[in-house]
């Protein structure tokens, strides 16, 4: 007797191309999460160190203009331990100014960085102006 065949089903090499196109699609959106978890991260640093920029700034705009955190000669400011906030470093620099050209210093810039361990040592940097009032 004659038998036919017909074609009932895949073969093993559109098994293994289905699997492989599966594969690859689920490595990208695995990369894309691990990708998206690390720029969390980064951004989350970046904003915790930028308040507490934020917040020492505060702190010495409120300070009278000789307060020795102002002194530029004791540059940079602070001295361990307390220019550190958890993993964050904490340091400013004073330069004396004189913003109106009138041959005295009137005013403080400050330069402040916040910054962090990781790939690169990442730092916010803020300059900021404290007059003398």
């Amino acid at each position: 007797s004659n038998i036919l065949f017909t074609d009932r089903g895949y073969t093993l090499i559109e098994i293994m191309i289905a699997i492989s196109i599966f594969a690859i699609g689920f490595l990208a959106i695995a990369y894309m999460q691990i990708t998206a978890s690390k720029n969390n991260r980064t951004g989350s640093e970046i904003t915790e160190a930028a308040n507490i920029a934020t917040d020492r700034i505060e702190m010495l705009m409120v300070l009278p203009f000789d307060d020795p955190l102002l002194d530029p000669t004791a540059n940079p400011h602070p001295s361990a331990p307390d220019n550190t906030q958890g993993k964050y470093s904490i340091q400013w620099i004073v330069t004396d100014t004189d913003l109106n050209a009138d041959g005295t210093d009137d005013s403080k810039v400050i330069d402040m960085t916040v910054s962090w361990p990781g790939a690169g040592n990442k730092a916010v940097n803020i300059d900021f102006i404290k007059p003398d009032i």
